[in-house]
């Protein structure tokens, strides 16, 4: 029998029904259905090795998600939100204002 690649693990042929494994990571069990298995096995993926919540997090986790700041408008002092915070050494500046720092 063939050796599996490393960090592959040979797929049982899917029996629809739903394989139980532990996360890796929290130990908690999970289920790959069939529909799942079908997939790994047709895109010729590893099986997964964390639960759905972990590989979630993971993903959530490569996002650059941004961070939004109340602070105010360097010109009119206005309330806004922004992406800078209030520590930051960027000018901001309200839709208003910008719009006339433009024109």
């Amino acid at each position: 029998m063939d050796q599996p690649a490393p960090g592959k693990m040979f797929a049982p042929a899917p029996t629809g029904k739903p394989e139980q494994r532990t996360c890796e990571l929290c130990g908690k069990p999970f289920l790959v259905i069939a529909q799942e298995q079908d997939f790994y096995i047709k895109k010729d993926l590893p099986w997964p090795v964390h639960c759905p919540e972990c590989r979630q997090k993971r993903r959530l986790s490569l996002r650059n998600e941004r961070k939004l700041y109340r602070r105010k408008c360097n010109k009119c002092q206005k309330e806004i939100v922004s992406t800078y915070s209030p520590q930051s050494k960027y000018m901001v500046y309200c839709q208003e204002c910008f719009w006339q720092h433009l024109g």
